[in-house]
């Protein structure tokens, strides 16, 4: 397993949900954690390929929380809503379920972003169109991080709530 639990790669995908994964993300993950995931609905508009261990953490956060609390409820239960557990092939396919498929418009080009366990799966359009910029974009996003100034425009839009 690399050290580095991060990656970034486009591939195809079967009309019937059927992806291959690719060689190079699971050498990025432990051997233990290469044949089955979790499928979720993601934070943002894709879904969420959970190793065992990193759904085991979120699912340990889940359970922290106050169920009584409406809030946590409806976090709790759309989070949960279309969870499923895929188990991959000899090949390392795995089958997305249909519903998620229509839901997150995932087709023929997707976009596969590895962070730590947890492996995103985008629309490829849908991914360009968020996050592609410019190099001079990209140097202006990097400065503003390192330099703090998202906490300044967090709290602006604090305020503005």
């Amino acid at each position: 397993m690399s050290e580095l639990n991060y990656g970034y790669w486009e591939v195809s995908i079967e009309k019937s949900g059927r992806l291959k994964l690719p060689t190079s993300l699971l050498r990025k993950l432990p051997e233990d954690g290469r044949h089955a995931f979790y499928v979720t609905h993601g934070f943002g508009e894709h879904i969420s390929l959970w190793s065992e261990e990193a759904y085991r953490q979120q699912m340990d956060f889940l359970n922290s929380l106050d169920r009584n609390l409406i809030r946590v409820k409806r976090y709790r239960n759309a989070f949960l809503r279309n969870t499923a557990y895929l188990e991959g092939d000899a090949q390392h396919r795995i089958v997305i379920p249909k519903a998620m498929m229509e839901l997150y418009h995932l087709e023929k080009e997707v976009v596969l972003l590895l962070d730590n366990g947890i492996i995103e799966l985008w629309n490829s359009s849908r991914y360009h169109e968020k996050f592609d910029m410019t190099p001079e974009a990209l140097e202006q996003l990097n400065e503003d991080i390192h330099l703090g100034r998202f906490e300044a425009e967090k709290e602006v839009s604090d305020e503005l709530s």
